[in-house]
């Protein structure tokens, strides 16, 4: 294997790069420390699985230029149904839930909500309050830096709806929201009733949710200390999403492994790359170290 990629595909990587251009030198060298962690992580995990462990590291969540003519037709015809939120991608994405269309131009925000991060399209893991009661939301590190205006992309009317505030020790970041935003566990297809505790055991599922290629279920392949791999389909804009088993968050996705593709198509059957998680017993636990946003998360 040959590279992590972060939400993001090969051709995203100038993204990344145009990305880190914009920040300051100190989330540049925050992004590094990420990305050296994740790797360590994953090679070691590769390590104990038997497989080949050169990583590089790949790029944001943003959405990809969709492809062009004949080829765009001919995947779209072969494709789930739409809408296909996520250009170059052809599963059929989450739609806004019911409750999001009756409070709006409220924004209804939890697991799975689909969300513009800056210029990155990614999804939220998980909302909730924090010890100083703010509102919070969850999100992959990698989607954007602190200051980063946050949009709701099942409700662009209610505009931004908090900023990226602080970012961890692992790949994920807490966003400040706004305190008129309406928060809840249960989102679309994903309904969480607990937070933590161990990732499936090996090879038993656990699934997410994206806006990029919805819900998707797989086996665990194995874990390696906070990270943890399983075989489910995901691609760029599923970066943050909740990943989750009965009704309990377990990890939050972060990227896969190049150069086995990520999902675009339903034609690629199992034909892609396993996913890579950072549990969020581990997430919570850098959280509360830390202290300030986030810290002492529950769900609403």
């Amino acid at each position: 294997m040959r590279a992590l990629w972060l939400g993001g595909i090969e051709p995203h990587l100038s993204h990344k790069e145009h990305a880190m251009q914009r920040t300051s030198r100190t989330h540049a060298r925050h992004h590094r420390t990420l990305r050296g962690r994740i790797l360590r992580g994953a090679a070691g995990l590769l390590a104990s699985l038997g497989m080949a462990a050169g990583l590089g590291v790949g790029a944001a969540g943003q959405a990809a230029a969709n492809p062009m003519g004949s080829l765009d037709a001919a995947l779209t015809s072969t494709g789930q149904p739409g809408p296909h939120r996520v250009p170059g991608h052809y599963f059929t994405s989450p739609t806004a839930p019911a409750e999001q269309q009756r409070i709006k131009p409220r924004a209804l925000l939890g697991p799975s909500t689909p969300i513009m991060v800056g210029d990155s399209i990614c999804t939220l893991s998980v909302t909730g309050i924090d010890t100083a009661g703010n509102k919070v939301g969850i999100t992959a590190a990698h989607c954007g830096v602190p200051g980063s205006p946050v949009r709701s992309l099942d409700a662009p009317e209610a505009g931004v709806i908090g900023k990226v505030v602080k970012f961890g020790n692992l790949d994920y970041s807490v966003i400040r929201l706004r305190p008129d935003v309406q928060l809840t566990r249960n989102y679309g297809r994903v309904a969480l009733n607990r937070i933590g505790g161990p990732a499936p055991a090996v090879p038993n599922a656990a699934c997410k949710t994206g806006v990029t290629t919805g819900t998707k279920c797989g086996p665990v392949l194995g874990q390696l200390g906070q990270t943890f791999v399983s075989h489910i389909c995901a691609s760029l804009g599923d970066s943050g999403a909740p990943v989750y088993a009965g009704g309990r968050l377990v990890g939050i996705l972060n990227g896969g492994f190049q150069p086995l593709p990520s999902c675009t198509t339903p034609l690629q059957g199992p034909l892609h790359s396993p996913a890579v998680s950072t549990t969020w017993d581990a997430i919570a636990a850098d959280m509360n170290a830390l202290g300030g946003s986030g810290a002492g998360f529950r769900l609403p």
